[in-house]
């Protein structure tokens, strides 16, 4: 019997397998593509739930010449801070300060503060110190610029109130707040928040301021 032996031939692969395009790297970047969506979308949601100001620890009196202020600590239901009052008077001008503390993970940037309120009184930021916690005897307060406050930061705002000259409180009346409006700025992202000072601020009205 003779056997017939060839030599050993490597099997030929089918056509549709051996010109199949090689599909992962395709995978590869549409995995990538939804991990970036995923994370854009985090980060969307993430902003806009976004409160990191809150109120600063460090209190500050109204100080002035020729301001009649009464300064009273209020403890009751829920509610802790003082409230300075201030007889009002036409055109008057006086100043205040207030802290605020960045209380999320990541740096903000101050760019405004203040409001105009209704009915001739507003609120306007004229000073600023960007960081509290600077040792005893470095800069203090200084002209307001936009500035940055780091994660876990506190910075002290000068505010000035400006009554308009042909305000119209009478006597037994008032205009109080506890807020001021900042506007400020957050991964390139502009934002406004209410910020509550620790303090409220009210100018009663008076014979003088009455229509």
């Amino acid at each position: 019997m003779k056997t017939l032996t060839r030599p050993p031939q490597t099997p030929v692969r089918p056509r549709a397998v051996a010109e199949a395009p090689r599909r992962w790297p395709r995978r590869l970047a549409t995995i990538a593509a939804v991990a970036v969506l995923v994370a854009l979308a985090t980060t969307t949601v993430w902003l806009a739930n976004i409160d990191p100001l809150a109120t600063g620890e460090t209190t500050y009196p109204i100080a002035g010449r020729g301001l009649d202020v009464t300064r009273r600590t209020i403890d009751a239901f829920g509610a802790t801070g003082t409230v300075q009052s201030v007889q009002m008077r036409r055109d008057m001008t006086f100043r205040y300060r207030f802290s605020i503390t960045n209380t999320g993970p990541l740096p903000i940037t101050i760019l405004d503060v203040g409001s105009q309120a209704p009915r001739g009184i507003s609120s306007t930021v004229v000073a600023a110190k960007p960081s509290l916690a600077t040792p005893a005897g470095s800069k203090g307060f200084g002209p307001f610029a936009p500035f940055s406050v780091g994660a876990g930061q506190t910075a002290g705002l000068t505010m000035q109130v400006h009554v308009a000259q042909d305000v119209c409180y009478p006597a037994g009346s008032d205009a109080a707040w506890y807020t001021e409006p900042v506007t400020y700025r957050v991964l390139g992202i502009t934002r406004h928040a209410e910020v509550p000072m620790g303090t409220e601020i009210r100018l009663e009205g008076t014979d003088a301021t009455g229509c």
